[in-house]
């Protein structure tokens, strides 16, 4: 009896012992779905993502590569537009963490979301990266130090989009400008301004005499044509994105003008009117970052992923560059063409482990530092 009640205390033992490992293993497996090396290309995730507004073709591009990306691995998406609301992004992160998703391509338009979001997922084990707009530097570099699941940022160097816009009006001879672009203290405009105000005023000698903010592109036309109906004489408009160029070209109608636009962040919708004349220069690229912010948080959730010379999650930049008639045909051509993106799908899979097993820091390095310039683009489709 007594070998009988040990056996039994054993059996129940193993019993226990193997329900106890299948809930490990279940744990593990959820956990390995998110964070181990994928054995082949079929590994399949739910990438959840979001853009600041939606409708207009800056926010439509974003997520047009943003998909591009993801069919390109062989991965599903799911979109959400923040209405260009602080409250509707941190609810959309919210919903993505509540669908279960394997990994979130945020881009971060409201400063104060990103350590409240960056916190949901870490509480969710939730791997996510910032595309294009990426946050407050300081709390970026707080998640790169404490979040594992942070994969890196990808932006594009708004100072330099601003400060090539600058620099084109002051060759041009134009002394005055008027601005025009989104809220006050949103620092993806503010660094724009600061760009634009460098190689404009201080290196060009010129004058900022007056600047209208809104708070989405509806209020654009109105807007601009407050703007201008107060300054008839000034020599140029600089359009903070190419989002605000439509609005002030038919306030410009409306008023009997005809001042040269500069627009950072040049949109399939400006890019007439750069081959018209009415828009003399316009910045482009600013679309790209989301496509190589796809690709570190697949690496990431891959099991490999992609860490700076500091063993930290990666912050890159993309330099815009300047689009003129000069240039636009081949802009076009390469941005704006259906079924033609500027990154080709052999370039997106070379940043892949499991494409490319060389994949390292230096690969993105290389490509984001010098790799997207139009000529670059060009180069891989000739």
């Amino acid at each position: 009896m007594k070998i009988c009640r040990i056996s039994k205390i054993a059996l129940l033992a193993a019993l226990v012992l193997a329900y106890t490992s299948v809930l490990v293993a279940c744990g593990q497996k959820q956990e390995k779905s998110r964070n181990a090396a994928a054995a082949d290309t079929d590994t399949s995730y739910m990438i959840g993502y979001n853009t600041w507004g939606a409708g207009t073709p800056t926010f439509d591009m974003m997520a047009v590569e943003i998909d591009y990306a993801l069919a390109t691995y062989g991965l599903k998406g799911s979109r959400a537009t923040d209405d260009h609301q602080a409250d509707k992004e941190l609810q959309n992160m919210q919903n993505f963490i509540s669908a279960d998703v394997d990994g979130i391509v945020m881009q971060i338009s409201a400063d104060p979301v990103l350590p409240q979001a960056a916190k949901a997922c870490l509480n969710s084990k939730i791997p996510f990266a910032l595309g294009i707009f990426i946050g407050d530097a300081a709390a970026r570099a707080a998640i790169a130090a404490n979040n594992p699941y942070y994969a890196g940022a990808v932006s594009a160097n708004l100072y330099h989009d601003g400060y090539l816009m600058g620099k084109a009006a002051a060759a041009a001879g134009h002394k005055t400008a008027v601005l025009i672009g989104g809220n006050v203290g949103d620092h993806h405009f503010e660094q724009r301004i600061a760009g634009f105000r460098y190689s404009f005023v201080t290196e060009g000698g010129g004058r900022i005499i007056d600047e209208a903010r809104c708070t989405s592109p509806a209020e654009g036309q109105e807007k601009a044509t407050a703007l201008l109906a107060a300054h008839r004489d000034v020599d140029c408009l600089y359009a903070m994105v190419g989002d605000y160029v439509t609005g002030s070209i038919n306030a410009m109608d409306i008023l009997g003008l005809n001042i040269p636009v500069y627009a950072s962040n040049a949109g399939s919708d400006v890019v007439g009117h750069i081959k018209n004349g009415r828009v003399a220069a316009g910045g482009g690229g600013n679309d790209m970052p989301a496509g190589v912010a796809v690709a570190l948080l697949i690496n990431h959730l891959d099991g490999h992923p992609i860490l700076n010379e500091n063993g930290k999650a990666p912050d890159l930049r993309i330099n815009p560059f300047l689009v003129t008639k000069d240039n636009v045909d081949d802009y076009t051509a390469m941005f704006y063409t259906p079924g033609t993106h500027p990154i080709a799908e052999d370039v997106l899979k070379s940043l892949l482990w499991r494409f490319n097993k060389d994949v390292s820091y230096k690969t993105f390095a290389g490509l984001t530092g010098n790799g997207l310039t139009l000529e670059a683009i060009l180069s891989k489709r000739r």
